[in-house]
């Protein structure tokens, strides 16, 4: 009987090996799939700020399609407001356009609160796609207090923020934090002029070990930002319920439904990048901190987005993400944005007068 039962799995794993063999080499019949592409609007409108979104195309995905992004020209957007008073928004060239085939669209007129915007964007072969921006009422929130503290295993900035939500309305708030990068050249005022400390090290210690050395440094801030990772322990936080308080978040996400008109503290924590001594310069810069009240839709977009995992496609047992966006006719998301910012500097900053 025994035998018989080995004879028989022996022979059921031949016949699996021949069918998994003969599988691997027959091609798959994918369906064919038609697409077409789409006016893109991608953007933030800050109450307060001027008008500014960046727009371009959507890639084709049809069978046989080269996947290739292409800037979109001749585009034309405007804007009218919930007061009927209609203006456009002005398109040019700038250093992204190559890098994100996106074109900057612009206005010097500034955002109000409260108000509700329809953009519409204009192509002769695309079409017209449209979007309805709320703008959110002025956010009144302040930074209480900063600390460098171990959360796990990282070095973090916690910054506690309190809020002041009204009490009429159903809110959305967003915090986030970015490095700015920076260079920095040290001087000292030696006889008369100011001199480079590097060009001549050793009148600088000289005059630095008699105690009459006069110092400035020279600081130039890049338009390179860098977005830094956050962790919450908020159990309020819809990042706590989607992916715990030891796991890295780009933002944290809050509604005000459990704190709707009261003051509320919120506790983040900012993961420093590590310094290095050796080239100070490579990680001098600033954290920039936004604590924002966003649009119902926007929020809905960052929180789709926050779950989304870019190497998902490499697993077919995760749960896929619909990232849904507010462009009719189109794709993208444009948000409704009221902000505040507080920015600390970071890196060996005391390193450059050694």
């Amino acid at each position: 009987m025994k035998k018989a039962i080995l004879h028989i799995t022996f022979v059921v794993g031949i016949i699996l090996t021949l069918v998994w063999s003969s599988s691997c080499n027959k091609d798959l019949e994918l369906p064919p799939v038609g697409g077409s592409k789409k006016i893109t609007m991608l953007g933030e409108l800050v109450v307060g700020d001027s008008f500014f979104l960046r727009a371009g195309q959507s890639i084709a995905l049809a069978s046989n399609s080269t996947l290739r992004f292409q800037l979109l020209q001749d585009l034309t957007i405007s804007i009218k407001d919930s007061n009927g008073k209609t203006f456009p928004l002005n398109g040019y060239v700038d250093s992204f356009a190559q890098r994100m085939y996106t074109l900057p669209f612009s206005n010097s007129i500034a955002t109000a609160a409260g108000l509700r915007y329809t953009i519409t964007a204009t192509h002769n072969t695309l079409g017209t796609a449209t979007t309805i921006v709320d703008m959110p009422q002025q956010i009144k929130a302040a930074v209480t207090d900063t600390a460098s503290v171990k959360y796990g295993q990282d070095s973090t900035l916690r910054v506690k923020v309190k809020i002041k939500d009204p009490f009429s309305t159903t809110d959305y708030y967003m915090i986030e934090a970015l490095k700015q990068k920076a260079t920095a050249t040290p001087y000292f005022l030696y006889n008369g002029s100011w001199v480079k400390i590097s060009d001549a090290r050793d009148a600088y210690e000289s005059l630095r070990s008699s105690g009459n050395v006069v110092t400035k440094v020279d600081t130039v801030y890049y338009r390179d930002y860098v977005r830094q990772a956050l962790y919450t322990a908020d159990p309020y936080s819809e990042n706590i319920y989607d992916v715990g308080s030891f796991t890295r978040s780009k933002r944290v996400l809050l509604k005000d439904l459990r704190f709707n008109g009261n003051d509320y503290e919120t506790t983040v924590f900012i993961v420093k990048t590590p310094e290095n001594l050796f080239a100070p310069d490579s990680s001098l810069g600033k954290i920039i901190v936004y604590v924002k009240s966003v649009s119902k839709d926007y929020f809905d977009f960052l929180k789709a987005y926050e779950t989304y995992d870019p190497s998902s496609g490499y697993n077919s047992f995760q749960q896929p993400v619909k990232i849904q966006g507010n462009v009719n006719n189109g794709m993208g998301v444009v948000g409704g944005v009221s902000q505040i910012t507080y920015s600390y500097l970071t890196g060996p900053w005391w390193l450059l007068l050694e």
